[in-house]
């Protein structure tokens, strides 16, 4: 009996061993351990706002011809005006209308009465259109256009014929604009119109026409306190760990950044950051419409759009592009960095040049009107300078003038004028076109 006991006894202790070996074995493979890795951390890199595709592509200005000549603006209300009913239209039918389309052929098209112009700074593709606007006709990767022209002169009540003109192409395509209610449209258009100045078509020999205002134009000059962005922010949204990242002060007014793989420098006087990740080179062309659709998405994953910027210039070659700051519709150009500018390399960003301020969260100060002089006269005294050749001025346009008086710690954005030559914008100073004689203070 007592053997008996014991055996059972020894039986229920086996079990109780087997299924304790079972349970710290299920243990062992179903245990997880907290271990800390290289990977990127959460953190809050929400820096400013993000944008829309039709946020960073827009005209900088408008030309509507009519039957008593040009009418034009830069402000952004018309503009907009047209942006807005154009998401309305269905349009389709884009094709080639012509493959070899010169400057006068281009003149004529923009002055040809009941047309409307915008004009883009750098060349679009077309399948971008499909984020802004109702593009049924995808199939142009290849398309691209500066110039948009909506014609409705056709005798039809709910459609309207689009152009698409790339100048540095000479290519031209068509497409119909389905959907629209044309008679509410072009009386809309012509009500702008009252309000719009009176172009000029300035006619050079084989070129494209340059198109300035006939009368003065009064603007506002700003001054504003300086806001700087946070360069903790950017640091931990460019690299895949803020925590290993090292600091090192190279200056009184520069400190770097690095990781075992990309080096961020920011220098403070300048307000200038410069983010670079050497091994994502890439030396092979890019396709225009990614290095657009990249870069707006790489942004937009911290918030960096702190002003703003859109799209001017793009080089597929080097995998480039960049974004101007605007300001009241108009670019700003400075001493002082004012472009966004980004080099993709192999799937990310190899290279990312940027300010470090902001005016849309800095503080205004004071504003003062500033009549400048019309765009004719600007084009007619650069007329008679001898140290200028008009044959290589592409464009005369109004923009701020930024400037910054670091003992106030302010901004000052003035309005002046510029001429584009050989892709570069160049101011045409109060001092040099002699203060009032040419209407400016």
């Amino acid at each position: 009996m007592g053997l008996k006991y014991i055996e059972h006894v020894k039986s229920v202790v086996l079990i109780l061993l087997i299924l304790f070996s079972f349970t710290l074995t299920f243990s062992i493979w179903t245990y997880s351990p907290v271990i800390p890795t290289n990977e990127g951390t959460t953190v809050d890199i929400s820096i400013a706002e993000k944008k829309k595709m039709k946020d960073i592509i827009k005209p900088y200005r408008m030309i509507v011809s009519q039957d008593d000549g040009l009418k034009g603006s830069f402000a952004s209300q018309p503009i907009e005006f047209v942006l807005d009913n154009m998401k309305n239209w269905e349009i389709q039918t884009v094709e080639l209308a012509s493959n070899k389309v010169d400057s006068n052929q281009i003149n004529e098209f923009i002055k040809y009465p009941n047309r409307l112009s915008l004009f883009f700074t750098a060349d679009v593709p077309v399948d971008v259109l499909g984020n802004i606007l109702n593009l049924s006709d995808e199939n142009f990767s290849e398309a691209h256009f500066n110039r948009l022209i909506i014609d409705w002169n056709e005798n039809t009540p709910d459609s309207m014929i689009i152009y698409f003109i790339s100048t540095s192409q000479q290519k031209m395509y068509t497409a119909t604009a389905e959907k629209v209610n044309k008679a509410g449209f072009t009386n809309r258009i012509l009500k702008h119109t009252e309000t719009m100045q009176v172009y000029n078509e300035i006619i050079t020999d084989d070129k494209l026409s340059v198109y300035v205002s006939s009368t003065p134009e009064s603007i506002l000059s700003y001054t504003y306190s300086i806001k700087d962005v946070n360069t903790e922010k950017f640091k931990d949204a460019l690299f895949n760990n803020p925590n290993l990242v090292r600091s090192n002060p190279v200056s009184m007014n520069e400190q770097q950044f690095t990781d075992d793989s990309a080096l961020m420098k920011v220098n403070f006087s300048t307000r200038r950051l410069n983010y670079v990740h050497p091994a994502s080179e890439n030396e092979n062309p890019a396709k225009s419409v990614d290095l657009i659709q990249n870069s707006l998405n790489f942004v937009n994953e911290h918030n960096g759009w702190t002003d703003d910027y859109r799209y001017s210039r793009m080089n597929t070659e080097d995998r480039q592009i960049n974004y101007q700051l605007y300001f009241a519709g108009l670019p700003v150009f400075s001493r002082e960095i004012t472009e966004i500018s980004l080099k993709w390399g192999v799937d990310r960003v190899h290279q990312y040049i940027r300010p470090l301020y902001t005016l849309t969260a800095a503080v205004p100060l004071k504003t003062r009107e500033v009549q400048l002089a019309s765009g004719q006269s600007i084009y007619d005294f650069l007329s008679t300078a001898t140290d200028i050749n008009m044959s290589t001025i592409d464009d005369v346009v109004v923009a701020y003038y930024l400037t910054r008086d670091e003992t106030e710690s302010q901004f000052i954005l003035e309005p002046s004028w510029y001429y584009l030559e050989s892709g570069a914008w160049i101011r045409i100073s109060p001092e040099l076109l002699g203060g009032a004689k040419y209407g400016l203070e």
